[in-house]
């Protein structure tokens, strides 16, 4: 959960939101927030998905087995040598 919520922290600063900010679009004080990007709280899973979805994030469930091949798309690793070429004919 802790790099989910790093994550959700480098997207907020990103869309330059401050937790004051992104606490009032979760109903949520500062404080709060300032714990939940600490890690001094286990936020719920909704919260969670909220918190996303305000800073154009979604959270998904992929089968394990396909990891490899989603992480780098979504960690902007473009320069990797693709997992698959097509047949040469």
């Amino acid at each position: 959960m802790n790099s989910i919520l790093k994550q959700l922290k480098i997207a907020r600063q990103e869309k330059g939101l401050k937790q004051s900010e992104f606490g009032n679009k979760l109903g949520l004080p500062q404080s709060h927030i300032s714990k939940i990007e600490r890690g001094e709280t286990d936020p719920r899973l909704s919260t969670v998905v909220d918190m996303a979805r305000i800073v154009d994030r979604e959270l998904i469930l992929v089968p394990r087995r396909l990891a490899p091949a989603i992480r780098p798309m979504i960690e902007g690793g473009h320069d990797q040598e693709p997992m698959w070429k097509p047949d040469e004919g």
